[in-house]
């Protein structure tokens, strides 16, 4: 999976939890300041990112993403990760 195609997954997942548009969803938008969302929703992205990945990243560590960028880029390097343990 390239940087692309997890990108555009991860806004689809922000889009059909918040019912804003995935056009409308910038790389650096703030989950708080941007997108207005409250924790549980940024508690539902993360898990549902973490299963729609298969990630298995500790839920302390997806509270704190904060950008849709932030988390792009904890997919991406898990997905390094795995694939070097592989």
């Amino acid at each position: 999976m390239d940087v692309i195609e997890v990108r555009t997954k991860i806004k689809e997942i922000i889009s059909n939890i918040t019912s804003i548009p995935v056009d409308q969803i910038e790389d650096g938008a703030s989950f708080r300041d941007d997108l207005d969302l409250d924790s549980l929703s940024l508690l539902e992205i993360g898990v549902d990112v973490d299963y729609a990945f298969k990630l298995g990243v500790p839920e302390e560590r997806l509270q704190q993403l904060a950008t849709v960028q932030d988390t792009v880029d904890l997919v991406l390097s898990h997905k390094a990760a795995q694939a070097v343990g592989a």
